[in-house]
């Protein structure tokens, strides 16, 4: 007894043969070049890793420089120390120390570290403000002949590098060190 669908497959079959046909020509031309890559065998590494000196995990930095008088509002007047290294280190403890050339005047010698970042270094030559600066100063009095000293500040660190800048409220040129010690925390 004949299935009723048998004559649909053997229409089917038909169809696939000659598809099958047509499409032999592209086969006909023989076999492909195939290349094989074999993996070698997951390498076992076997030793000691050797670290040849101490990785820093502190810096201590030094900038020196003459400062003019200059408020500590007028950005466009500080002086420039040059600049302050902080990749690696996410915090720095920052002191401001010096003398005044000549009679000593009451006043504030004071230390900015302004990131280095264009837009923030345009805002602060451009409207003189140092946004997401950090900061230390120093009061600077008659009774101790000019010298003068800042408090120890301990600060977050934001950015990767910081421009060094110095104002002087005295009206005599100050001579100022800057100490930045960074740590990693």
């Amino acid at each position: 007894m004949r299935h009723p669908s048998h004559p649909r497959v053997i229409g089917l079959v038909s169809v696939f043969v000659a598809a099958l046909c047509v499409a032999a020509p592209s086969w006909a031309d023989g076999p492909e070049q195939v290349v094989v890559t074999n993996f070698p065998q997951v390498q076992q590494v076997s030793g000691k890793v050797v670290v040849s000196e101490p990785i820093p995990q502190s810096r201590f930095d030094a900038l020196k420089a003459l400062v003019s008088p200059a408020g500590k509002s007028e950005a466009g007047d500080w002086t420039e120390a040059g600049a302050l290294d902080t990749r690696g280190f996410t915090q720095v403890t920052l002191s401001l120390a010096g003398s005044l050339q000549g009679s000593a005047q009451a006043g504030t010698v004071g230390v900015v570290l302004v990131p280095d970042v264009p837009e923030l270094l345009n805002v602060l030559r451009t409207h003189g403000a140092a946004p997401l600066a950090l900061r230390a100063e120093a009061t600077v009095t008659t009774g101790l002949a000019g010298f003068f000293s800042s408090e120890t500040v301990s600060l977050r660190i934001g950015f990767p590098r910081y421009r060094v800048f110095l104002y002087n409220t005295t009206s005599r040129t100050a001579e100022a060190m800057v100490y930045a010690y960074l740590t990693e925390g």
